[in-house]
């Protein structure tokens, strides 16, 4: 019969499993190949050209250029 340190570390084996599993899935999505979702830019609505649908993007170039104008001048705070 198992005592409750064997209970214990039965829990949190399973615990760390699926927190490992969780990650590795994250992971994956993270590093995996982007697809567009849309061939609309999410920001303006306007049609995106076949090239940036291609590498995924969803936002036109110049809505991604104002997105980064704008974390640039946030990332200091």
């Amino acid at each position: 019969m198992a005592d409750d340190a064997d209970l214990a570390n039965a829990y949190l084996e399973a615990y760390i499993d699926n927190e490992v599993s969780r990650a590795v899935k994250k992971i994956r999505q993270d590093t995996a190949p982007k697809t567009a979702t849309s061939t609309i830019c999410k920001e303006c609505g306007e049609k995106l050209p076949r090239a940036r649908l291609e590498h995924g993007f969803d936002l036109c170039v110049p809505c991604a250029s104002e997105e980064e104008r704008r974390k640039a001048l946030f990332a200091h705070t």
